[in-house]
């Protein structure tokens, strides 16, 4: 089942508009899925519920044995914890290294120049053998601290004798590599029935790599710390601090089949798929002279030509951030032929896929333990709902429009979750030449980092443990406050100078108390109780809110209030507190089907009340400040527990937008029989619902006939207006989860006014709310580790 199969079949026999669907092949079915938020689930959100299947790890195991990239479960644990400390070192950022090697490649293309009138060119060549020849020979050395030299072998230096062994055959180290994996490829196709192939061949080849590395761990384990004194590089200057990944790995483990196992994994993924990578971004530049001159012409203006006997001196992130065009490019390639194409995840456990299911395919859908997910990363890439209608155009400068295109998981070159890919550089990071065979050989780092968590409860054990074995380099403290408004911190001052990542909801440092600090995580949906504080408004470390920790359990209270009110739950309760049978009020009872429910506000508590109230048969109009006019506008960034929400934005029939009262006014007066206020409280949004609002709910024959329900803030609402507005029946009700003021006075007027439902701001309560907040926590930590965007993130000027 090749990539692009998968689209086509999907495509004619399903339709674009369907993207997952359980595949019969021979004796077992298969899941397919391309819609992100199931890609997410396993690689990140749930992932604990899925690994790789037992056919990889049996299929690769003969070449690779058991490390980052073959390994399953515990075993992949070790390895991950083994080897990923390694790419977050300096040290591997040897751009000397990489040089010299790209001055062979550019030394074996000069070989090739052509004879008489087209002397000024080369002939014509086949460039992938050569950039896999590059990639092979930066990873031998930088794994083992000698190169192949696959480009130009009389480049290669003499190895040391070790008695009673032959030197390693570095001329067929390639060969043997991938003819093994040509065998490994059939095997993984036969999967069951592989045993009907001769083993013999494959055999040869595995010994044959198992024999490279092993002489190098040999070497090192003979020699000990002494074994980088004889390395020199080509110019004959000793290099004792060069850094080795071999070396490295042997401080921390001394088996020789555990050392080959990790560094052929790295090896294999540093060679392959770096090479593959390399060899799209010249075919499409080969075919797109227009992006080729551009990027070209930013290079020669910023950096000037190049002299191949003067180094550079450019450093990754100069690089980076002078010239974007860059990543533009790389990313634009990595989308339209991912070097790895198709995926795949086997659930460990009974669990759920968030989508798949359903009429329009936005229900969960079950999956039993053992059953297999095909994640056809190609597929993500060709989908026009997410991509546009130019998807199948190469195209860069996609990825600067709009400020710069952000994305989850419908791009994936690197995988997600907690095997992301080791290779990963962070934008902050410097430079790693290795990137995995599959998108599935770790995480990123926190080394250096301290997180700090001021919580009304205890964290629970398992989750500190969890983060020890995700980032084994952070630091942990943990503090438990009496009160949620508690602002004084209950530790002592200096515990704040070495914080670089804050779990808080309302007590924070100043900029001098915390001058490390990186990012701040609130435990609330809303900031509107930082936005004045120095450490929010004078500087520019990052503030996420809790955005999605609230949705279901607060789309629950919106509808269920609404239920009661409309089938007079309150009335019966009453009148059986009388013991009345009492059934005068039936005629009165109205149903939610084909009701409309106005969402003022859609974040992450609208959509899930958008699907509560869609389930129920009720038209969504969401109203949100800015517009949303294209499928990929309407995409929810935000946090959302799998399978709840909209995270695509399609339940609404109506959006509207807008910044004025007219704009306002025109959501209000769209016929609605219940409306949500689920806006955030910053200054632009004080008594946003005055008497003008009531008014216009009330027009057009609307009169006595919305229901208001509030669960953003009190003063989002003039409270003596809405109880006008209640008394005189401009509208048919309110439930109010908040109030202005609140606590609410015992006196105050609002207790007795009618047709009124007040909850004491009790909607966000859920005795899962700890586990939501943690997995938000969790979930940037992922991305700041990985120099990702940060999501749920406060905008400054906005206020939320």
């Amino acid at each position: 089942m090749g990539p692009q199969y998968v689209v086509k079949a999907i495509d004619a026999e399903m339709g674009k508009n369907v993207h997952t669907v359980l595949v019969p092949i021979a004796d077992y079915e298969l899941v397919v899925t391309r819609d992100p938020a199931n890609v997410q689930a396993m690689l990140a959100t749930s992932s604990t519920d899925w690994d790789v299947g037992k056919a990889r790890n049996a299929s690769w195991r003969p070449l690779l044995g058991d490390g980052v990239f073959t390994s399953r479960g515990e075993a992949w644990k070790r390895s991950r914890a083994l080897v990923r400390p390694q790419f977050t070192r300096d040290q591997i950022n040897d751009l000397g290294l990489i040089e010299r090697h790209v001055q062979q490649l550019f030394s074996t293309i000069d070989c090739l120049q052509a004879a008489g009138p087209e002397k000024s060119w080369t002939k014509q060549f086949d460039l992938q053998p050569l950039l896999f020849n590059l990639t092979l020979d930066i990873t031998t050395e930088l794994i083992y601290g000698y190169s192949a030299h696959s480009q130009n072998k009389s480049e290669r230096i003499q190895l040391p004798t070790i008695p009673g062994y032959d030197n390693p055959d570095r001329e067929n180290i390639g060969t043997h590599i991938d003819a093994g994996k040509a065998w490994i490829e059939t095997r993984g196709a036969l999967w069951k029935y592989r045993w009907l192939l001769p083993t013999k061949q494959f055999n040869t080849h595995c010994a044959a790599v198992h024999k490279y590395a092993d002489w190098f761990i040999r070497l090192r384990l003979q020699i000990g710390d002494g074994f980088l004194a004889d390395i020199q590089h080509e110019t004959s200057q000793c290099s004792r601090s060069r850094y080795i990944l071999l070396d490295e790995l042997a401080k921390v483990t001394q088996d020789p089949v555990e050392l080959r196992s990790q560094t052929l994994n790295i090896l294999v993924a540093g060679r392959d798929a770096t090479a593959s990578l390399l060899g799209w971004i010249f075919y499409f530049l080969a075919r797109h002279p227009g992006v080729f001159s551009k990027l070209r012409g930013q290079i020669l203006e910023r950096f000037g030509p190049y002299i191949s006997s003067q180094p550079s001196g450019i450093e990754f992130q100069e690089l980076r951030n002078s010239i974007p065009y860059i990543n533009s490019v790389i990313n634009e390639a990595l989308r339209m032929a991912p070097v790895i194409p198709l995926n795949e995840r086997v659930a460990v456990r009974d669990t759920v896929l968030p989508r798949g299911g359903g009429v329009h395919g936005n229900d969960p859908i079950f999956v039993p333990a053992g059953k297999q997910v095909l994640i056809p990363t190609y597929a993500m890439a060709r989908r026009e709902d997410i991509w546009g209608h130019d998807v199948d155009v190469f195209r860069p400068e996609r990825w600067e429009e709009c400020g710069g295109r952000k994305f989850g998981f419908e791009f994936i070159p690197f995988g997600g979750g907690i095997r992301q890919c080791l290779g990963q550089s962070p934008p902050d990071a410097p430079m790693r030449f290795h990137h995995t065979i599959e998108n599935r050989s770790g995480s990123g780092t926190l080394r250096g980092h301290k997180l700090l968590m001021i919580t009304p409860w205890e964290q629970p054990a398992e989750f500190i443990d969890q983060l020890a074995v995700e980032f084994p380099d952070l630091k942990v403290a943990a503090y438990r406050q009496q009160e949620w408004e508690q602002q004084t911190a209950p530790f002592p001052e200096e515990e704040w100078q070495d914080v670089t990542i804050l779990l808080t909801f309302t007590v924070l440092p100043t900029p001098k108390q915390a001058p490390r600090l990186e990012y701040v995580q609130l435990m609330s949906a809303g900031a509107n109780h930082v936005l004045e504080l120095p450490m929010f408004k004078d500087t520019t470390v990052p503030f996420c809110t809790a955005n999605g920790v609230h949705g279901p359990q607060i789309a629950e209270w919106i509808i269920g209030t609404y239920l009661a009110f409309q089938h007079r739950f309150p009335q019966y309760h009453d009148k059986q507190k009388e013991a009345r049978w009492d059934r005068s009020d039936l005629m009165l009872i109205d149903d939610a089907v084909q009701k409309t429910i106005g969402i003022l506000g859609y974040g992450s508590i609208g959509r899930q009340t958008a699907r509560l109230a869609t389930a129920m048969g009720m038209k969504v109009h969401a109203y949100t400040l800015h517009p949303r006019e294209t499928p990929t506008s309407k995409r929810d960034l935000s946090w959302t527990p799998p399978g709840l929400g909209d995270p695509e934005g399609v339940f609404p029939s109506k959006w509207f937008s807008g910044h004025s009262t007219s704009d306002l006014h025109t959501f209000l007066s769209s016929d609605l029989d219940i409306l949500v206020i689920a806006t955030p409280l910053t200054p632009n949004t004080q008594y946003l619902l005055s008497a003008a609002e009531f008014e216009v709910l009330a027009a057009n024959g609307k009169r006595g006939k919305t229901f208001v329900s509030n669960i953003a803030r009190g003063p989002v609402v003039n409270t003596l207006d809405l109880i006008t507005a209640l008394e005189e029946g401009l509208i048919k009700g309110a439930a109010l989860d908040v109030t202005d003021p609140e606590p609410l006075p015992f006196s105050h007027q609002l207790w007795s006014t009618k047709n009124v439902i007040i909850t004491p701001h009790v909607s966000g309560a859920s005795t899962r709310y700890n586990e939501r907040v943690l997995a938000i926590l969790k979930y940037n930590m992922e991305r700041l580790s990985k120099g990702e965007e940060l999501v749920n993130k406060v905008n400054k000027e906005d206020g939320y």
